[in-house]
């Protein structure tokens, strides 16, 4: 078995390997202006949980090929003309008794936004998650104090499915906790998903 990379543009998402690693720390810096979208009213990254992270990524980028789950829980968002690392993907179970992820799309480099990259990589992801799995559903979680990414969301098909009214006081404000959503034949009949082996086609690339 050989590490995934699923081609895109202008970004294209990979396994994590040790090459990628040198940037991550730099990234994740808690004054990073990312960690006001993500999630901030959970309280800012310290500098502690920066570096555990990157530890974590690091074993992770250790194992073999054969010893990654799949689907793949996490992978990083490569730029797809430099190779540079801009950001991750992943996702968790709402709830694992129904088959239920949920997504996370992190542009880290605020240099990229406005250009399409987190758009990209959901749309890569979304694609890869459905032909990896039986999922009739995936969805992600964001508040209305992010308008981009409910933006991105929109506009690969992905429907508002739930608005928490002021569920989210932050930074002197009170915003609304937001769910988007989208079902398997939704995203066919959008993307041309042709069967489960992959939308795009899942590359295989060698380790290293």
């Amino acid at each position: 078995m050989n590490l995934v990379r699923i081609d895109g543009d202008p970004v294209c998402l990979r396994d994590w390997n040790s090459a990628l690693l040198s940037d991550l720390p730099d990234l994740l810096d808690p004054t990073r202006p990312w960690h006001d979208t993500n999630g901030p009213y959970f309280g800012r990254m310290t500098e502690a949980e920066a570096a555990e992270q990157v530890r974590r990524t690091g074993e992770l980028a250790a194992l073999p090929a054969i010893e990654r789950e799949t689907p793949r829980r996490r992978l990083a968002v490569m730029e797809t003309a430099t190779g540079r690392l801009v950001g991750e993907v992943s996702w968790y179970w709402e709830s694992q008794e129904t088959d239920w992820r949920r997504l996370g799309v992190l542009i880290y480099d605020e240099t990229c936004w406005g250009r399409g990259y987190g758009t990209e990589a959901l749309r890569l992801w979304t694609g890869y998650l459905f032909a990896s799995t039986d999922a009739l559903r995936l969805d992600y979680a964001t508040f209305s104090g992010n308008p981009g990414m409910i933006a991105t969301g929109r506009k690969l098909g992905f429907v508002e499915e739930g608005r928490f009214r002021r569920a989210r006081r932050w930074a002197g404000g009170v915003h609304d906790s937001v769910v988007l959503g989208v079902l398997r034949e939704e995203w066919v009949e959008r993307h041309s998903l042709p069967d489960v082996d992959g939308w795009p086609d899942p590359k295989e690339c060698t380790e290293g």
